[in-house]
């Protein structure tokens, strides 16, 4: 079974031989960044899958402000409402370069009849992303700002942070708009809570990314100066959009 197959969530407890017949089904595009993916109200198509990259889901709000839902990475489904004929709930914007999988609803549909590990694969995706937008609401009713956004960036530092020489980088553009978007904040409020944490050498901005210098002080915002214990892919490599 080729590699990146391993890595798609799809395809976790399949047979070799129905995961890479998967794979050779799926159309395969190269994204340059800022490319939309699909836009929310759209007829749902294709279920989608990056190989590489980085995207994010965002949602607009009647009053024109954003609300960004999640950031996807490589081996993660989205597009998931295509299985039931709905239409997209969200937009879907490559942020870095990216590529990746997708298949035709009917397709995909026809491959969940033949194989029902498919369907249960896809709602372990949508539990775990219903578990998430839970738990941010919980943050909003009860956290600061502060907190709010020390999880945020924490989370991102799990999933996607990166060893460099000044800390852990975040190797895509984030904004102090996107994490404002991102803990439902506003950009004053969360650009002066950056700016506390650059005074205290915390966090420093790095050719557009973040970079967190002391990750142990940003978890200590969470758990009471208790030191962080995330895995961090190891490495000074950085990413091919980086």
């Amino acid at each position: 079974m080729p590699d990146e197959a391993l890595s798609i969530g799809l395809f976790r407890g399949l047979e070799e031989g129905v995961a890479k017949d998967l794979l050779q089904q799926a159309k395969r595009r190269l994204l340059a960044a800022d490319t939309l993916l699909f836009a929310a109200g759209e007829p749902a198509r294709a279920v989608h899958v990056l190989v590489s990259g980085v995207a994010q889901l965002v949602q607009s709000t009647p009053r024109g402000s954003r609300v960004v839902i999640k950031y996807v990475g490589a081996g993660e489904v989205f597009g998931s409402p295509a299985l039931l004929d709905r239409f997209y709930p969200v937009d879907a914007v490559a942020i870095t370069e990216c590529e990746e999988l997708q298949w035709p609803a009917p397709m995909l549909r026809a491959i969940v009849d033949r194989h029902p590990q498919v369907a249960l694969n896809v709602i372990r995706d949508l539990e775990a992303r219903l578990r998430e937008m839970e738990d941010r609401v919980r943050d909003l009713s009860g956290e600061s700002v502060e907190h709010r956004l020390a999880r945020a960036v924490l989370k991102l530092v799990e999933r996607f942070g990166i060893q460099v020489p000044e800390g852990i980088e975040i190797p895509f553009p984030v904004s102090r708009q996107d994490l404002a978007d991102l803990i439902g904040s506003t950009l004053p409020t969360v650009s002066r809570t950056l700016r506390n944490w650059e005074t205290q050498r915390q966090i420093r901005r790095h050719r557009r990314r973040l970079v967190i210098a002391d990750i142990e002080a940003v978890a200590g915002i969470l758990y009471n100066d208790t030191p962080c214990r995330l895995q961090v892919r190891r490495g000074h490599r950085r990413s091919a959009w980086g």
